[in-house]
């Protein structure tokens, strides 16, 4: 306004020769003045205008959903677990989240459509027939329920031959820029090394997911159960020759941790113990990893990939399944890798994918019982792709594709298949006594015992865990509050999507949760057993995927909606307290409250083991240590196995104490603390040993 009546005076003063009229400096002033007084007047409403329109232009719908979703799961954390609340809270989210998509606030990542070609069902005729051939032989020497030089060779001859059979090359190695390279490095001519960043970020990523698993190791859990008693015998038989297909005692066990722990313990030199037994899974869990990124990429982008894997390698489920140092992890370690090769196959109509998934598909069958759910997965993938691209190519050959998958699956599956044949009764005794009433009558009606387990299974993430303290803390959700408040939200965003969209991966995604808690769901016999986080672990996977899919799609569109360096960084401290925060409360959970309740609930083997391993090396009397029986009390195999001492049993009972004597110099006998007959018969037998009471850790 100044510049205005500045111009207007200027411009009379110019028009009238000079002479200027009388007012026109007061006149200025008096234009200045009104001016100041206005935009004073109006800073005030000017601010709280641009405030508001800054507000405006942030996603505030999707961060309300978010915070509203994680009040509701923060309610639902022990001990005031309030149900009703948590319901409200997050209905209300669900309603703000489908607003934002109205919005196009919260946006997520289109996938990419799949191939218009079909997939090449060309086959090499004399391998094919080499393969049918030596399928048949392996199949026949997989007899006895035993492995041998002769029936593995065949087994990996028919592999050899499938291979040889469809593989398709797909790249041709350049031998001479491999040789030029090397002759480069050889005289001193190094390639420039070229930092990328975002490798770096994942690699960080993957290793502060590996210290999560590998900290404490050894000591968390720190007593084994008589189910790790069982592994650590049967990893000593196929130490001393005895190579089972199907361990069959204890109600069955598929061979692959076994033969895994048995290579470290030969080969690497690891020791037949407790821990040796948790590495194992560990490695596996961590190599898996590399297949859980690899699908976040496949299905989203690379930061739903890095996401994935942050949240599942952070996760107190996947890490408290994994140390307890059963096979149980298996499940979700080979589901990750089947789902990522069978998914990119039907996108791109690869062959060779379906084949290495194909051979997942069995070794996964030779991992975990748990796992025998997942054909179904497979076979509704691609059920639900020729649905929704009939018409198309790419679909046309779909099932010579899942013929292909099954074929490998097969191949790999022939050992367990013989044991099968001719031990029917065995294979399936634990799934048959917990869906049907061939150990235990079963509690009531059917449908109503399996609505029951459904609901429990499915809300496992938000409500409860279970009752099961070797692999969970009992009574809480299965998630931290941040990853359960996402994947609330991730499966509203998928439904939401999948009706408008039509997208046949989110489907399957849906789907496939509740057919990998099955394993959980259909102990009918035993509802008290579900959920089980070990039994629905193969559900890890998409829980998590889900999951990832919320993060990203929610910091995405605040990046989009930031117009400052300023709202960016906010988006990035936002995403990191997120992650930060899941990370702190799941290791409160699998590090703190997992290992503290897990000492309350078992026997203190291990302490009793170090008790006789220091008698032992101070008398050198391995056969004078008795565990004074009582009735539920702890494994005595256990406490020879933490003495060092595999295939010993130190039981005796008070009854038999006189047979002790007939072993000659000092002797160590463990009693339970309020077992007072033991006691008694001891003071009887050896009127002068004495007693020292020992404190549980």
């Amino acid at each position: 306004s100044t510049a205005s009546a500045q111009t207007e005076v200027k411009f009379k003063t110019d028009t009238t020769q000079g002479i200027p009229e009388a007012d026109s400096t007061n006149k200025v002033a008096t234009s200045e003045s009104e001016a100041d007084d206005s935009q004073s007047a109006n800073n005030e409403p000017i601010f709280i205008v641009r405030f508001i329109k800054m507000i405006g232009r942030l996603p505030w719908r999707s961060l309300l959903a978010l915070a509203l979703a994680l009040m509701a799961q923060s309610s639902l954390e022990p001990p005031a677990q309030n149900g009703k609340w948590a319901v409200f809270l997050y209905v209300i989210s669900a309603l703000l989240i489908s607003l934002a998509i109205l919005k196009k606030e919260w946006q997520l990542p289109e996938a990419e459509e799949p191939s218009e070609k079909a997939i090449d069902l060309g086959v090499r005729t004399l391998p094919f027939f080499f393969m049918i051939a030596l399928m048949i032989l392996a199949f026949l020497s997989f007899k006895d329920n035993r492995f041998s030089s002769y029936n593995v060779i065949l087994w990996m001859g028919a592999l050899a031959a499938g291979l040889w059979a469809f593989w398709q090359p797909e790249k041709k190695i350049d031998w001479a820029k491999l040789q030029n390279t090397f002759t480069g490095w050889l005289r001193g001519v190094h390639p420039s090394i070229k930092v990328d960043f975002w490798k770096v970020l994942v690699l960080l990523v993957f290793l502060a997911s590996a210290w999560f698993h590998l900290y404490q190791l050894e000591s968390i859990p720190v007593n084994m159960t008589s189910d790790h008693t069982e592994k650590l015998l049967d990893v000593n038989g196929i130490l001393g020759g005895q190579y089972q297909i199907f361990f069959a005692n204890n109600g069955g066990r598929e061979p692959i941790h076994f033969y895994l722990t048995a290579f470290f313990v030969k080969v690497l030199h690891a020791g037949l113990n407790f821990f040796t037994l948790k590495l194992t899974m560990t490695m596996a869990f961590l190599l898996s990893l590399i297949y859980v990124y690899r699908l976040g990429k496949e299905l989203g982008t690379r930061w739903t990939g890095l996401f994935f894997m942050a949240l599942l390698g952070f996760s107190a489920w996947a890490n408290m399944i994994t140390r307890v140092g059963l096979r149980l992890v298996l499940t979700p370690v080979f589901v990750a890798p089947v789902l990522f090769y069978l998914l990119r196959g039907l996108r791109t109509s690869r062959r060779n994918d379906f084949i290495l998934a194909g051979i997942l598909t069995g070794l996964g069958l030779l991992g975990y019982s748990a796992f025998r759910v997942m054909p179904l997965v497979v076979v509704l993938a691609v059920v639900i792709f020729v649905i929704y691209q009939r018409g198309k190519k790419s679909a046309r050959h779909a099932w010579s594709a899942l013929g292909l998958l099954a074929l490998f699956a097969l191949i790999l599956f022939l050992p367990l298949l013989r044991f099968a044949v001719d031990y029917p009764e065995l294979i399936g005794l634990r799934t048959l006594t917990r869906m049907t009433s061939a150990e235990v009558q079963l509690p009531g009606d059917v449908l109503g015992v399996f609505f029951s387990n459904f609901w429990k299974c499915i809300s496992m993430p938000f409500w409860k865990d279970g009752n099961t303290w070797v692999i969970s803390v009992p009574g809480r959700p299965g998630l931290d509050v941040v990853s359960a408040a996402l994947y609330f939200i991730g499966l509203v965003l998928m439904l939401f999507r999948w009706l408008r969209s039509r997208r046949w991966q989110d489907l399957l995604l849906l789907l496939s949760i509740p057919i990998l808690m099955l394993p959980s769901i259909l102990a009918l016999a035993f509802p008290d057993e579900n959920p089980s986080l070990s039994r629905a672990g193969g559900a890890l996977i998409p829980i998590f995927l889900i999951t990832a899919i919320a993060l990203e799609g929610l910091l995405t569109a605040l990046w989009k909606h930031s117009r400052s360096g300023f709202g960016k960084f906010c988006t990035v401290v936002l995403g990191l307290a997120l992650v930060g925060f899941s990370a702190s409360q799941n290791y409160q959970i699998a590090l703190v409250q997992y290992p503290d309740q897990y000492k309350r609930a078992t026997w203190n083997s291990a302490q009793m083991g170090e008790v006789a391993r220091e008698f032992i090396q101070l008398t050198g009397k391995a056969d004078n240590v008795w565990v004074v029986g009582v009735p539920y009390w702890v494994d005595t195999r256990l406490v020879a196995l933490s003495a060092g001492f595999i295939g010993k049993d130190y039981a005796v009972w008070p009854q038999d104490l006189e047979l002790t004597l007939a072993n000659e110099g000092p002797k160590l006998f463990i009693v339970k603390d309020d077992d007072a007959e033991g006691m008694a018969r001891l003071k009887e037998v050896y009127p002068e040993g004495f007693a020292e009471l020992h404190t549980s850790e």
